[in-house]
């Protein structure tokens, strides 16, 4: 319950990061404000959940509704930091690797987070939150060289089907690399064959970002089940505008898949593991 709770406060921070970015408005030194009326937020007003249901959704200077991406953000955060909490094992050991480990998944799932939501808006990456990636990224591994860590895996058997070609001190790092340029090679041959028709150059960026923090086996999880996500959202709205509609916002569904598998992952290996055994 602690983890959860800790993740609604961060949700509402990584939404205000991510509005303010949208709006191009500095996020770390100034006050959060009703975006109708300007009035600064008091401390009550911004907790999590709680404020929006006593507010019964409305500024409580202007009367204004509030969006129902606050508490959405707040409680789809929350769901994640308790599902890196469970991951990292600090639900059953409290200790510092697993710590480490936690707050490296809970940093991944932030930034991903950060990039759905502006891309939701503006059809597009944004640029200082995925360089804060890779800057953290480099930062998490460098600490991964000194302290061993257990790797992090979203569906765990799928990587096993990968022989990564670097094996010395630092294939940590290395093979993390390969892995990044191979999918963002990959991103780019799709580009360049459908014309930047349904995939933009945004998204050889996200391949480059998913190739650095997950092994092969799950990067090819989270697209497929991205794609699959996509060709449903694609069908409901041609059935529903009755013309082909190909502007789907891709982060979004990135996000959503990679936190299907931080829970369900392992559960969805060994379903389709029996099931191809029983062929066999």
């Amino acid at each position: 319950m602690l983890y959860l709770i800790l993740g609604l406060f961060l949700g509402s921070f990584l939404n205000n990061v991510a509005y303010r970015l949208v709006k191009g408005e500095e996020f770390l030194f100034s006050r959060s404000k009703c975006p109708y009326c300007k009035k600064e937020l008091s401390w009550y007003e911004l907790i999590p959940i709680i404020s929006f249901i006593i507010q019964k959704g409305r500024c409580r200077n202007c009367k204004n509704k509030i969006s129902l991406r606050y508490p959405l953000t707040e409680i789809i955060a929350g769901i994640f930091t308790y599902g890196a909490a469970s991951k990292s094992g600090i639900l059953v050991n409290l200790n510092f690797s697993n710590l480490i480990l936690f707050l490296y998944i809970i940093f991944f799932y932030s930034i991903l987070f950060i990039l759905a939501l502006y891309d939701l808006e503006t059809f597009y990456i944004e640029e200082k939150t995925f360089y804060f990636g890779l800057l953290g990224w480099i930062i998490f591994t460098l600490i991964f060289l000194i302290i061993p860590i257990q790797k992090f895996e979203l569906t765990g058997g799928f990587n096993y089907f990968f022989n990564l070609p670097i094996k010395t001190k630092y294939s940590l790092i290395l093979n993390q690399i390969f892995i990044a340029f191979i999918f963002s090679i990959f991103i780019l041959t799709l580009f360049v064959v459908t014309l930047g028709k349904g995939i933009g150059l945004g998204d050889l960026k996200i391949a480059f970002f998913l190739g650095l923090f997950l092994g092969p086996g799950d990067i090819l999880a989270v697209i497929l089940l991205s794609s699959f996500l996509g060709a449903i959202i694609g069908i409901y709205k041609i059935l529903k505008i009755r013309k082909f509609f190909n502007e789907i916002p891709f982060i979004p569904l990135v996000f959503a898949s990679s936190l299907v598998l931080l829970f369900y992952g392992e559960y969805l290996f060994k379903i389709l593991n029996s099931f191809m055994l029983k062929l066999s």
